[in-house]
């Protein structure tokens, strides 16, 4: 079987199971299995897959049509221009989430900036700051020991030296920066913490409520009760000009501004995401 049979077949399977975008999603898993870029497929349609990789491939097909999101099928995902292992252990990683990254990266920083990753997850946040600024130190902090264990392993893989990781509740600042001032304050905090309210968690996707962690989409009563919590205790950890850098649901560009005190915080501001939807909120620490 070539290439070209293979996105076919692999379609067809998805087509019929349902889903709307079947060949995106075959060519997807073929250039996976046959361990080359989408963008080559058409370069090589005409390249054998033999019946070991052909028996990868369409097991892989068959997981997908079972449910399982794509990205978890095949292990990885692309965020910001990296492929970060991805699975269970962690949410996977979303394309507007890259808007925090952008933003920061276009901020004013200061030389060697420390940087807070609140609920770091896999690491897609903190990894790709450490790595687009090298001159920078990020500190990932999550709650749960098998994100932790995630972020580590995409630290290994991309080679994030300036990243490092904490197993604590948000911004335990006892435990963090471990070899520095237990005093310093941070230039940034930035977090994408869960923002859905728990009544509404059991009416989400299938792919979403059955494989990411509940621990990371669970966002209490109203789906801000860790951002408040956050915001809460951050004028005590941000430096004077430093700046909170935050990823809400779309629903929340009124009552997260709200939790930023003025007697703390400046220019606090919301933002769209490229659909021109609410996505993220800021404020400059006083």
């Amino acid at each position: 079987m070539i290439l070209t049979e293979a996105i076919h077949k692999a379609t067809c399977m998805l087509e019929d199971a349902g889903f709307d975008n079947s060949r995106w999603q075959a060519r997807i898993l073929v250039a996976h299995t046959a361990s080359i870029e989408t963008t080559q497929l058409c370069l090589q349609s005409n390249t054998d897959i033999d019946r070991k990789l052909q028996d990868k491939l369409f097991t892989m097909v068959e997981e997908r049509i079972s449910g399982i999101p794509l990205q978890h099928v095949i292990g990885e995902w692309d965020f910001y221009g990296r492929t970060f292992k991805v699975d269970r252990r962690a949410l996977i990683p979303r394309p507007e989430t890259e808007l925090l990254v952008e933003f920061i990266k276009q901020a004013k920083l200061p030389a060697n900036p420390l940087i807070m990753d609140v609920g770091t997850g896999s690491g897609i946040i903190g990894i790709s700051l450490a790595l687009e600024l090298p001159d920078s130190k990020v500190v990932g902090t999550d709650i749960s020991p098998e994100a932790i264990e995630l972020a580590l392993e995409n630290k290994r893989l991309l080679g994030a030296e300036n990243y490092s990781t904490v197993n604590c509740h948000l911004s335990a600042s006892d435990h963090l920066v471990a070899g520095t001032n237990p005093e310093q304050k941070w230039d940034i905090i930035v977090a994408n913490l869960p923002y859905i309210p728990s009544k509404d968690i059991s009416a989400l996707q299938p792919e979403v409520k059955n494989y990411d962690p509940t621990l990371a989409l669970d966002g209490g009563t109203t789906g801000t009760l860790l951002i408040l919590e956050l915001v809460t205790g951050a004028p005590d950890l941000i430096k004077a000009g430093g700046m909170v850098v935050l990823e809400t649901g779309h629903d929340q560009a009124v009552s997260v501004p709200s939790f930023f005190q003025e007697k703390y915080w400046t220019s606090i501001k919301t933002h769209r995401d490229l659909a021109g939807n609410h996505r993220m909120v800021t404020a400059i620490r006083r």
